[in-house]
């Protein structure tokens, strides 16, 4: 059977509410410490990107225009990242210059 219980209002006046006024100071300052908690991380890696995910289908297709992409100045990589795609590219255009140049 179904309950027929009502949700009792919070009051002002009731401890489980605290009037934005009458908060101390510490009250104030653990809010204030929980809404930095909760923030997002504006250092936080943003992995796939629309522009990334267009960029390493280069890296196998075209690795001279991933190359571009990866370090041109509007481009969303990170050092690391410039560092670890470069050399990504690399192989492969050494790779892809191997079996052209000298076929097995």
């Amino acid at each position: 059977m179904a309950s027929n219980k009502k949700k009792k209002k919070l009051r002002y006046g009731s401890p489980q509410q605290i009037r934005p006024q009458a908060m101390t100071e510490q009250q104030m300052r653990i809010q204030k410490m929980r809404d930095e908690l909760n923030a997002p991380d504006p250092n936080d890696p943003h992995v796939f990107t629309r522009y990334k995910v267009l960029t390493y289908p280069f890296d196998v297709l075209f690795p001279p225009y991933a190359l571009y992409r990866i370090w041109c100045k509007k481009s969303e990589f990170n050092k690391t990242e410039k560092i670890v795609q470069s050399a990504l590219c690399v192989l492969i255009m050494l790779y892809f210059l191997r079996f052209v140049l000298f076929p097995v």
